[in-house]
């Protein structure tokens, strides 16, 4: 069994091929050996990897840092910028780790990464119609995918975004409006509010997801404030109220797709709790309206009451647990989240987990290469108070009282 993060057409057909003649041949083997894998998970604890225990029993902190660090020097491509050789990712989290290190004049070199890596990756930029395809077949960005994604672009956006506040050049600034202009046209409900899923050569995926519509709500925000652009902060607000909000049942989370979704909605995922959370924090420090910062407490709350996991020590990916998985990079942001509950609410409990969490992960991020950019920007916000550019957040009064 192999496997990879992107594969062209013939490839994934020849793969399924495989897949199809394997399961036809050895179906009684490959059971047995998903339920030894099952078992042999559940003696670890709960989906994670040897290498994942026991927890650490100090906070991480400077070895992360450190160890992605040099990781991003040593797998940045000078002569294209970005990382590593083939399939070329944009890797929007490893650019969010550098830029939270780049002020400092002692990593001037991450500065001049990000910069080259910025320039270099408009190839991924659609000349015709606008938009970021999601990868490249080429080590210079050339060959690229034809799919383009809301989730894709709006963590592009917030990379565009963190670059152009901490003193970035008028091109990165102009990239972000182009962003921005690209989602309005293309993947917009501007008359209901909301945001559709994806687009390919061939087809526009309307669905809104929960998950994907709060991620570019909060890019969204971010960008609004960068442009000083009222209607964009409305329209990220009316796409909450529009999208998110029906999705939510109190005392049982958000849905995983809106109001024009499935009829019978997928429920109790962490991806749509986190996600939320972290859009209504946005929302709240944007507007300071209270019953936004008192919603994102209570999908925590949900999240830890039924997918806490307590021999991991962080969240399972879903309420059942049944065959859990423990997802690497929500529980980093789910860290992130919690911290920034810790400081609305004054509640030292949302820290303490956060940091759980980290010493939880933090025996195997240096395994995840690239994709392990999340725990180490998260160790920077939640260990060495390093928050996101322009989120300001006071301890707030619910007046519950």
């Amino acid at each position: 069994l192999g496997g990879g993060t992107y594969f062209g057409v013939e490839e994934m057909i020849a793969m399924l091929r495989t897949v199809a003649d394997a399961y036809v041949d050895r179906a009684d083997e490959i059971a047995a050996r998903a339920s030894a894998a099952r078992a042999a998970r559940e003696v670890r604890g709960a989906g994670l990897p040897p290498s994942h225990e026991p927890p650490l029993e100090r906070d991480p902190g400077e070895s992360a840092v450190e160890h992605f660090r040099v990781l991003l020097v040593d797998q940045f491509d000078s002569r294209h910028g970005g990382f590593g050789s083939v399939p070329k990712l944009p890797h929007p989290y490893a650019l969010l780790f550098a830029l939270s290190l780049a002020g400092d004049p002692a990593d001037a070199g991450l500065s001049r990464i990000v910069d080259v890596t910025l320039e270099r990756m408009g190839a991924l930029w659609d000349p015709i119609e606008g938009g970021f395809f999601r990868y490249a077949d080429g080590a210079d960005w050339s060959r690229p995918g034809a799919e383009k994604t809301l989730d894709d672009h709006a963590a592009l956006l917030h990379v565009y975004v963190e670059a152009a506040i901490r003193a970035g050049t008028g091109e990165i600034r102009d990239r972000a409006a182009d962003i921005v202009r690209w989602v309005r046209s293309a993947m917009a409900d501007e008359a209901n509010g909301g945001f559709f899923n994806a687009q390919t050569a061939r087809a526009l995926d309307k669905t809104a997801y929960v998950d994907r519509n709060a991620m570019m709500v909060g890019a969204f925000i971010r960008a609004a404030a960068l442009f000083d652009d009222i209607w964009l902060r409305d329209f990220a607000l009316k796409s909450l109220e529009a999208v998110i909000v029906p999705a939510y049942t109190p005392g049982d989370g958000v849905a995983h797709a809106g109001p024009l979704g499935p009829a019978a909605p997928v429920r109790g995922l962490l991806t749509d709790q986190i996600h939320v959370a972290s859009a209504l924090i946005w929302a709240h420090a944007a507007t300071g309206r209270l019953p936004y910062s008192m919603l994102a407490a209570e999908l925590m709350q949900f999240a830890v009451r039924r997918m806490w996991d307590e021999r991991a020590n962080a969240f399972r990916d879903r309420v059942s647990s049944d065959d859990p998985m423990i997802p690497f990079e929500l529980n980093c942001h789910a860290a992130c989240v919690l911290d920034r509950l810790a400081v609305l609410t004054g509640d030292a409990g949302y820290q303490e987990r956060a940091r759980v969490i980290l010493r939880s992960l933090g025996g195997g991020f240096q395994e995840m290469g690239l994709f392990g950019a999340p725990y180490a920007l998260a160790v920077r916000e939640v260990i060495d108070r390093h928050p996101p550019a322009g989120l300001e957040l006071v301890r707030v009064d619910w007046q519950l009282g």
